[in-house]
């Protein structure tokens, strides 16, 4: 097979080096096949090792102007459990590449891959679509090509480009081509307490076009900090996420908009959580999936005195009309801990959990006795007592 591979002397790192029966490499290559037509870059990791029963990291560092580092780590793991006499065994082996570059004076190339679409907004809210994951927006869904290819840092900008070596990825002779780069900017100062910063993907392949822009800033002063961050991103349409967080003396607020989520099926999902925090009460009102769902919830702390701790909580669904309340109390003894919590829920359910739990009344043993039922009113529940002794 007639080949050409090009092993750019600035993108490519060393070969193997031992660390005490741990050896890796890591390797960049741009190739183009005379004979296929293929071309583009390809990522390559290789390690080797003598066994041994532990975590090891390995590393190293050249030395000069402009030298190479690398570092990996591998973990094994042998585990076996016998629970109620029946034994499990698993094990587990885990190499990871921390990093693998070229460095010199304010610049470094990272041969392990390109750099994956910015994505600055997250939310601070946590809501659950139908499988129960939470739900998140990420512009990599959308540009991304796999990220195969090299990373570049110069003067706290990054950029990444991603060629990937043929198959249905770069073939000059049938046309086909993908191509993805990446950047993210330093923050920028623009005036006393005001940062911002930027980033940016595309990805242009034979027949998928998409980009990505990203913000965020950030003001402190004084007692208010506040935060921005979005994420826009057109692949044959726009979609975006935006996040706000702001600090003001004793509130903290959160924001989440996000136009859809492809995994979750959720669309215009909007969010708010703000925080209290006054003498001893600590409140939280939380507004999740606002425009869909609607579902509304409000807890109270409050530190009664330092041995006990009361808290109150509720929530509404405005889309059906389910609604649950609940308390529960908390007291913390020199011997032991003692709780206890009930909610009733609109579909006439009454939740009831009680505990009481020391870990000084034996030394090196937990003594606990427990209570628990999902509804009162139909279930009679169960009582656990139970002595954990470890070691």
């Amino acid at each position: 097979m007639k080949k050409i591979s090009a092993v750019l002397l600035v993108l490519v790192l060393v070969g193997s080096v031992a660390f005490a029966g741990f050896t890796g490499e890591a390797e960049v290559n741009f190739g183009v096949n005379l004979a296929t037509g293929d071309y583009g870059f390809t990522n390559q990791k290789a390690w080797d090792l003598d066994l041994v029963f532990h975590q090891e990291l390995g590393a190293a560092k050249g030395e000069g102007d402009i030298y190479a580092e690398i570092a990996a780590s591998f973990t094994f793991s042998y585990e076996r459990d016998e629970t109620d006499g029946l034994g499990i065994v698993a094990g587990d082996f885990e190499v990871d590449f921390d990093y693998a570059k070229i460095v010199g004076d304010n610049w470094y190339v990272s041969v392990l891959g390109a750099m994956a679409a910015p994505n600055f907004a997250s939310s601070a809210i946590d809501v659950y679509g139908p499988d129960d994951d939470p739900v998140d927006f990420e512009p990599t869904d959308y540009v991304s090509n796999g990220e195969v290819g090299v990373e570049v840092g110069y003067a706290d900008y990054t950029f990444g480009l991603s060629i990937p070596y043929g198959g249905t990825f770069n073939n000059y002779t049938n046309g086909d081509y993908s191509f993805f780069g990446s950047v993210t900017t330093p923050d920028f100062e623009l005036a006393d307490g005001l940062t911002l910063a930027f980033g940016a993907a595309g990805l242009l392949e034979t027949n998928n076009k998409a980009a990505s822009a990203s913000a965020k800033g950030a003001y402190t002063m004084d007692d208010i900090t506040a935060s921005v961050a979005a994420d826009v991103v057109y692949d044959g349409g726009f979609n975006a996420e935006v996040a706000v967080n702001a600090v003001i003396d004793i509130v903290t607020l959160d924001v989440y908009f996000a136009t859809l989520d492809d995994d979750q099926a959720i669309n215009n999902l909007l969010s708010a959580k703000a925080a209290f925090a006054v003498d001893k009460f600590d409140i939280e009102i939380t507004g999740k999936d606002l425009i869909n769902v609607q579902d509304l919830g409000a807890s109270v702390d409050f530190a009664a005195s330092e041995a006990i701790s009361v808290n109150v909580n509720g929530g509404y669904t405005l889309n059906g009309g389910a609604w649950y309340a609940g308390a529960g109390a908390t007291y913390t003894a020199e011997k032991y801990v003692a709780s206890a919590d009930a909610t009733y829920a609109s579909a006439g359910t009454v939740e009831v959990n009680a505990s009481v739990e020391s870990d000084v009344l034996v030394a090196g043993a937990t003594l606990s006795l427990g209570y628990e039922t999902v509804d009162i009113l139909t279930d009679a529940g169960k009582i656990t007592a139970a002595v954990n002794i470890a070691f």
